[in-house]
């Protein structure tokens, strides 16, 4: 396909959306590429740090779409002219597995460590409604 339309993303955070034009052909990974590069070249807000890749973005159909578009899918094929941009909730594999200055046990300490907080966050709670429990016993 050689047949270019003109997108409109919204990338999360940002005022308003990022108008591009590309190739029906294209990949959702080659459009969240040029979605990254065309957003910093207009300097928007918020800014990305210099260390922000591609790999770290998924696109979505809208804000409120719970499964990510496949990188593979071609973007003619998917549907729709008006897509959704967040950084990604865990960091890319190829970050955190495949890269040699990164262990296999970050992945599982930062699980670990969201874990924790959460249970001394309940338990905070719990002891809040246990010493407004007047002791009359």
């Amino acid at each position: 396909m050689n047949d270019k339309v003109v997108m409109n993303v919204t990338v999360e955070g940002s005022p308003g959306p990022v108008r591009v034009m590309l190739k029906l052909g294209w990949t959702v990974e080659e459009t969240i590429k040029l979605v990254v590069n065309k957003y910093g070249e207009e300097g928007r807000s918020p800014v990305f740090h210099k260390n922000d890749v591609a790999s770290m973005f998924e696109l979505y159909h809208s804000c409120f779409s719970l499964q990510c578009l496949d990188r593979s899918d071609i973007i003619g094929d998917v549907g729709g002219r008006n897509f959704y941009l967040r950084k990604s909730k865990t960091e890319p594999r190829s970050l955190l597995v495949d890269n040699p200055r990164f262990p296999r046990l970050l992945a599982l300490s930062d699980f670990m460590s969201k874990k924790i907080s959460e249970v001394i966050r309940k338990m905070g709670k719990l002891w809040m409604i246990l010493g407004c429990i007047p002791c009359d016993m």
